[in-house]
């Protein structure tokens, strides 16, 4: 049997339709690449956005325990020209390494400066950072300025500090409490709720709702 013969509408139907199966052909064979594209970029999005696993902050987190004790210690520093600095002796120590902070149980402190003129601190307890340079002192907290008298070798108090807290610097020569402090220079007497003392520049700022009593020179 021929074939009957096709006009030219129809001709044009029939290449119009082989032309558009062509192009869905076409189509439906890129369908999976532009697929994995897609999934490459939704897995490039996801790794970018994901907060970080915290088992693995947790894993860098140190626990705040007791890595060593001290009992009945002492610790001396010195400077560069081997001059005695300071001295801090205690009952107890514990050391953290989380921190590197030494808690010390009834400290005793002497700080001597240039002219070897001492101070000297106590308190219930301290804190002291890695270096020995910061040292807090916590609880009925006590520190004396003294010097010695070049002609009779007699020992002075030039002033004494008293407050539940006492940041003691020891190389700046700096005792700062943000707590209410007593101070006694001589037979003068003053209260305030916070104090700054430096040692080197020898000033010392009082604030909030300062009170005193200035004893009059002796003659």
């Amino acid at each position: 049997m021929k074939l009957s013969k096709l006009d030219s509408s129809e001709i044009n139907q029939i290449s119009r339709l082989i032309l558009t199966r062509r192009i869905v052909d076409k189509g439906l064979a890129y369908i999976p690449v532009i697929l994995m594209g897609v999934l490459a970029m939704l897995s490039y999005w996801l790794i970018k956005n994901t907060p970080e696993i915290e088992q693995n902050k947790t894993r860098l987190i140190q626990k705040h325990e007791i890595d060593y004790e001290l009992r009945n210690f002492s610790v001396k520093t010195y400077r560069n020209n081997g001059q005695l600095q300071s001295l801090i002796v205690g009952e107890r120590a514990r050391h953290f390494a989380d921190n590197e902070t030494l808690e010390i149980e009834a400290p005793q402190v002497q700080v001597m400066d240039i002219n070897q003129h001492k101070t000297t601190a106590i308190s219930r307890r301290a804190i002291s950072n890695a270096d020995g340079s910061e040292l807090q002192m916590i609880g009925n907290a006590v520190l004396v300025k003294t010097q010695y008298e070049v002609i009779n070798q007699n020992k002075k108090h030039l002033f004494e500090l008293r407050s539940e807290y006492l940041d003691f610097m020891l190389d700046e020569e700096i005792v700062k409490t943000h707590l209410p402090v007593q101070i006694k220079k001589g037979n003068s007497y003053f209260e305030a709720l916070s104090m700054n003392y430096d040692n080197l520049s020898q000033s010392l700022k009082l604030k909030g709702r300062v009170k005193g009593q200035i004893a009059a020179e002796q003659k």
